[in-house]
């Protein structure tokens, strides 16, 4: 069990998650108290399994991207609750942080090549999401890129720029996806997608298989 306790920065203006504003055992016991007024008629609840380290564990992470005029940049972040306004995060304490130098590093790069992010309301930009995808006992990393349009402008040179600044930040990427998203639309993923770099899949180890 972790020893010290960090407060998140934008609990409750971020949507992520609903319970970083207690310590973890906390949490637990929260959980197993919702778990036996659910489950509990039907038969015995056993005890939750805490995990030794309850930070960074998420290896699927999307970050949104948008234009704040206010501020004059893009950003990228978390949905706010109940909202589409995005509250930037760099350094998420759920989230992979291997992910989060990926997110950091794609977002450094849209001004380099003269790319958008997607304006929900006027249909305009050209990214609209990066997922993250990291296998934790492989290693291997899938970036993908979700797109309004079909076609990267200087693609190959984007990739290129994107596997150097991930290095630089310590992080070798596997594959790189463009998954092509024009509907307008809160759903993430689009249903056609072409592979960048890569195989266009990563492999990890999971109950030993």
């Amino acid at each position: 069990m972790p020893t010290t306790y960090t407060p998140c920065p934008v609990y409750r203006k971020c949507g992520g998650c609903q319970l970083q504003n207690l310590e973890y055992p906390r949490q637990l016991v929260w959980k197993q108290d919702r778990c036996q007024k659910l489950l509990g008629r039907f038969g015995k609840v056993s005890p939750i399994l805490g995990m030794e380290c309850p930070y960074h564990y998420r290896n699927k992470v999307q970050a949104a991207f948008a234009y704040d005029k206010r501020r004059g940049r893009i950003i990228s972040g978390v949905y706010q609750s109940s909202t589409h306004r995005i509250v930037p995060v760099d350094s998420c304490q759920t989230e992979d942080e291997t992910a989060d130098r990926i997110i950091v590093s794609v977002r450094g790069l849209l001004k380099d090549f003269k790319l958008q992010a997607y304006d929900e309301n006027t249909g305009r930009g050209f990214l609209r999401h990066v997922l993250v995808k990291r296998g934790f006992a492989t290693g291997q990393v899938m970036v993908v890129l979700v797109t309004a349009q079909p076609v990267l402008p200087g693609a190959k040179n984007f990739v290129k720029a994107l596997l150097a600044e991930a290095a630089q930040r310590g992080v070798t990427v596997t594959t790189v996806v463009q998954n092509v998203n024009s509907r307008k639309t809160s759903v993430v993923l689009g249903e056609a997608e072409k592979v960048l770099y890569g195989k266009g899949f990563i492999l990890d180890t999971l109950c030993g298989k």
